[in-house]
């Protein structure tokens, strides 16, 4: 998957005909529960959440429901637009990461997770294997109306000690787990899919639950070079359309008082830029997206407004899941007005998000028999066979 500079150039003369609110909702990924809360403009991303398989607002989360839900946003997306932003469907994410976190279950087929994935031997096999099984899951993916996967998880795991993250990796070795990255972006993204690498700057080697906590990296520069790093940017060089950040602190690279996500150190200097204080800069020059805003870090010590402004001013070009939307895309357009944020910062941001939304555009969508089909089937009675 491609941005081009054509795409970027028709969503930058796209940008420039929007109003303020437009561009900030543009930039703010609510739920698909609170999809319809716009506050004046339409969202330019939802992002499909539930539990147990079943994705809110789904019923019984079958693959006809989802895909029947996914219309229906795109719909509501187009009924409140004019002009040739109609055009552009919006992005419809989902954590599948498959394993112990995945929303389409009822109906899907039931591929293994990183960790089960990883224990494919040798390396090669196993990279191979991870391609075609994100290939077959990017199609079922697209095939229900979701055009971007919170997946694969980048992080690396420790070699003593525990992890909030566990089978959720590739594993421990950083190496390893940067080939298997990368062929799950090749494989998704082959199939229409935008991947996003996750969660920068590494939290594999965390004990907290970045959901309830925050959490410190302890890494010095060094070893995060040489650990969290690798797999990140191996991640970025297979072409991963999209970095999501964790809510942590990072006090080797200057981030020691606010979450990774909101942090113009962490965001703006080590993912997107050069590096700071030794730790190496990623150069990333596609989507950047906060975690979920809804969590702890960030949830108890911000208003839905000043996270989505902060978030932005920090090099975020996708505000993820603020508690209240409206009040999100509010703050940052109140923040533009005061100067707190600049107006091209957001003009960027929206640029960066409507760019991938016309790049994504370009893939077909395959008809809703591939979902859970024979051939997916053969793959993961294959894939078994493997000792995943």
């Amino acid at each position: 998957m491609r941005v081009t500079a054509d795409d970027r150039a028709r969503a930058a003369a796209l940008v420039g005909s929007m109003t303020p609110l437009q561009r900030a909702a543009t930039v703010v990924m609510p739920t698909n529960g609170q999809a319809g809360k716009t506050g004046g403009a339409p969202y330019g991303a939802v992002i499909l959440m539930g539990t147990d398989g079943v994705v809110d607002g789904t019923g019984s989360g079958t693959p006809q429901r989802v895909k029947a839900a996914a219309d229906d946003l795109q719909q509501q997306y187009r009924s409140g637009t004019t002009g040739p932003l109609r055009d552009i469907p919006m992005l419809v994410g989902v954590d599948q990461e498959y394993g112990q976190v995945a929303r389409l279950v009822n109906g899907f087929t039931k591929f293994p997770g990183a960790g089960a994935l990883a224990g494919i031997s040798p390396t090669a096999k196993a990279a191979s294997t991870v391609t075609k099984v994100a290939a077959a899951a990017g199609a079922e993916m697209r095939a229900v109306g979701v055009n971007l996967d919170f997946a694969p998880d980048a992080d690396v795991l420790p070699v003593d000690g525990s992890s909030a993250i566990g089978d959720r990796s590739y594993g421990t070795d950083p190496q390893r787990t940067g080939v298997l990255v990368s062929a799950a972006v090749r494989g998704y993204q082959s199939a229409g899919v935008a991947a996003t690498l996750k969660h920068f700057p590494g939290i594999g080697r965390i004990a907290t639950d970045t959901h309830k906590a925050l959490p410190d990296l302890s890494a010095s520069c060094a070893e995060w070079n040489e650990t969290e790093a690798v797999p990140m940017r191996a991640g970025i060089d297979a072409g991963a359309a999209a970095v999501m950040t964790g809510h942590v602190l990072m006090p080797a690279a200057g981030a020691d008082t606010v979450p990774a996500s909101i942090s113009p150190a962490i965001v703006g200097e080590l993912l997107r830029g050069k590096g700071t204080a030794g730790c190496d800069g990623l150069g990333f020059g596609g989507v950047t997206v906060s975690d979920s805003m809804q969590m702890a870090p960030i949830a108890n010590s911000f208003s839905s407004g000043e996270a989505a402004w902060r978030a932005l001013a920090a090099g975020q070009d996708l505000v993820l899941m603020p508690i209240d939307p409206a009040a999100a895309v509010r703050g940052i357009v109140a923040a533009v007005q005061s100067g707190e944020l600049p107006s091209q910062r957001l003009s960027d941001a929206a640029t960066a998000v409507l760019a991938l939304r016309i790049a994504v555009a370009r893939y077909p969508t395959p008809p809703l028999s591939v979902v859970n089909s024979p051939e997916h089937q053969q793959l993961l009675a294959e894939v078994r066979r493997l000792g995943a």
